[in-house]
């Protein structure tokens, strides 16, 4: 069908698709940028600065439909599939948005545009999401899910867009009507035991005035999830409520979980609260010190740590020393802080070895080599490792060398996964190059039974890291023959354009 003329009004047709409002939005971008007069004629009247972008193009397509922006066009068009679903298929696609569903964080902002684009009476368990608890049993479960009332209200994310008000107000309700304040939600990825109300709470609504309500009420803070998801939140308030409600910080591996971010404020705040950095991991493998040096946290944390009680002697469950852990991450700051100390790495050749390749230190690691050919083949498989785990830390040039002195590159390592995968969950789009340039692989398995794609597509859609370019990796691991992926309705527009692209080089 051929485009109307430029400042033709455009009209949706009756059944419209976001996929396809954004194929014709790359679509336009791409004639816009091969200068075509008929793209340039549509983009003349918004005075958009150079170079052309893709949001660029997509204000174009929402003007051209009457709409002041591209999130009012989809907008738009999710209020009229909305009315294009039966009962059932909207509840349950309104629900997965709402709370969240097995592996797939919840999309507030989507679930409440859904909401508000059918208007008439709605299902109770939609009605809860909003925090309308009107003549609802609090002991009966509601359908699609099994749910008990007073967990959709803890878990509803809509919390965060704008309804923590109504939903307080309908906890409230709830628990003054006998709800259970343990109640939990029925999850695929959870089928033995149902996620627990104040996890809902604390990850998915992150209210800390609905978790501080369900605590007086008798929720249970040692729960195996609320702990550990509690250190995750910007909201340092709900923390605060687990633990002055009698929640354990050893055995649950929040301090550990603590140490994944980079806030030092909110080290300072977990150890205040009783956080022990001295405490061996659950699993017996590694201590709060050796962890902040795998998860690549700077002097500052580990001075923390010590001011805290931490001991730089003390060992991990293989008896590694910190020393040890920061030559094996190649982390010279942390070795000449504590040398003073009295702590010193290994010096054992593969361990020099080791801390030379880590350090990036090629110098060291040609001569080691030339002097033990076959080296690299007799480490050990827990040293071999090291290649996914510099991955993992983005240690781009200690990367580099020990690909280019024969390190085999599809080696597991953390989480059962290889460098690529690691490089792909961060959406590394230079390390990922590099390692395919070296032989890895799109098909790599992780501990998850995913491939590295899959590793692109969960990180980038569910829990991106800050400056990953997912959409570069998406394209180099379907140049590398990936399959295209099957859900595309969760992908970014960017790393929807490269789908497209790709389909039509194929």
């Amino acid at each position: 069908m051929s485009n109307p003329a430029p400042g033709t009004p455009r009209v949706l047709p009756a059944h419209p698709h976001p996929d396809q409002l954004r194929r014709q939005a790359r679509e336009l971008l791409r004639a816009w940028q091969q200068g075509e007069p008929e793209a340039l004629a549509r983009a003349a009247p918004y005075a958009l600065p150079a170079p052309p972008r893709l949001v660029q193009a997509q204000l174009v397509l929402a003007r051209e439909h009457g709409f002041a922006s591209w999130p009012h066009l989809l907008d738009e068009v999710e209020r009229r599939r909305a009315h294009a679903l039966d009962e059932a298929a909207y509840t349950e696609r309104v629900l997965a948005l709402a709370l969240g569903r097995g592996y797939a964080a919840p999309r507030p902002a989507q679930a409440l545009a859904l909401l508000q684009s059918r208007p008439g009476p709605l299902p109770p368990a939609l009605r809860l999401l909003q925090g309308d608890a009107t003549g609802i049993d609090p002991h009966t479960p509601l359908p699609p899910w099994g749910a008990p009332p007073l967990a959709l209200v803890a878990f509803s994310s809509l919390a965060r867009a704008g309804l923590e008000a109504p939903l307080l107000a309908a906890l409230d309700e709830l628990l003054a009507a006998g709800a259970n304040p343990n109640a939990g939600l029925p999850d695929p990825e959870s089928e033995e035991r149902p996620l627990p109300a104040l996890y809902g709470a604390v990850a998915r609504a992150q209210s800390a005035a609905m978790a501080q309500r369900l605590l007086a009420a008798g929720a249970e803070p040692n729960d195996n999830e609320s702990m550990y998801h509690a250190v995750e939140q910007d909201d340092r308030r709900i923390l605060a409520a687990v633990v002055a409600a009698g929640g354990r910080w050893h055995g649950t591996n929040a301090l550990f979980r603590q140490l994944d971010f980079d806030s030092l404020p909110h080290l300072q705040q977990a150890l205040e609260l009783g956080a022990d950095a001295n405490e061996l991991s659950p699993n017996g493998d590694t201590r709060p010190l050796h962890h902040a040096v795998q998860r690549g946290r700077s002097l500052a944390h580990l001075q923390l740590l010590v001011q805290h009680g931490a001991d730089v002697a003390a060992l991990d469950g293989h008896g590694h020393s910190l020393a040890w852990h920061a030559a094996r991450a190649g982390r010279a700051d942390v070795l000449a802080w504590l040398a003073p100390l009295g702590q010193r790495p290994p010096d054992s050749l593969h361990e020099r070895f080791l801390a030379a390749c880590a350090a990036a230190d090629a110098a060291t690691a040609q001569a080691l080599l030339s002097e033990h050919p076959g080296l690299i083949g007799e480490l050990p498989p827990w040293h071999r490792t090291l290649l996914p785990e510099q991955a993992q830390r983005g240690a781009m040039a200690s990367v580099q060398l020990m690909l280019d002195i024969g390190w085999p590159v599809d080696v597991p390592g953390p989480w059962q996964a290889s460098a690529l995968n690691q490089a792909a969950f961060r959406g590394d789009a230079a390390m990922v190059a590099l390692l395919l340039q070296h032989g890895a692989r799109w098909s790599e398995r992780n501990g998850y039974g995913g491939t590295a794609l899959g590793s692109c597509l969960h990180a980038g859609c569910n829990e991106p890291v800050p400056g990953g370019d997912y959409a570069e990796v998406l394209r180099l691991l379907l140049a590398d023959g990936a399959p295209p992926p099957a859900d595309e309705s969760l992908l970014s527009d960017e790393m929807l354009a490269v789908l497209e692209s790709h389909r039509q080089r194929a």
